[in-house]
């Protein structure tokens, strides 16, 4: 792999850094979204049709909730279920 694909992809590492550092516990879908360079509201539907393997919502009424657990997002984007180093 090229040097500059490298750094690219440490640049990409060093934003998932910041995430975890920022939301250790859950990302915002706000945070999540602009992450991964798609609409929040793509993202809401994604998870609301089961098809976003690192998120999870429910309703109460008329309002929904979303959940995006930062161990769950980390372990999909790495394709790992161990930490990165």
């Amino acid at each position: 792999m090229s040097e500059k694909a490298l750094s690219l992809l440490k640049e990409q590492m060093d934003s998932v850094s910041l995430l975890v550092e920022k939301y250790p516990i859950y990302i915002p879908v706000l945070a999540a979204a602009e992450f991964l360079h798609v609409k929040p509201d793509a993202l809401r539907a994604s998870i609301e049709q089961g098809k976003c393997p690192f998120g999870f919502c429910w309703r109460l009424g008329d309002r929904t909730a979303y959940k995006l657990p930062t161990v769950t997002f980390v372990y999909w984007l790495t394709c790992s279920r161990v930490l990165p180093a």
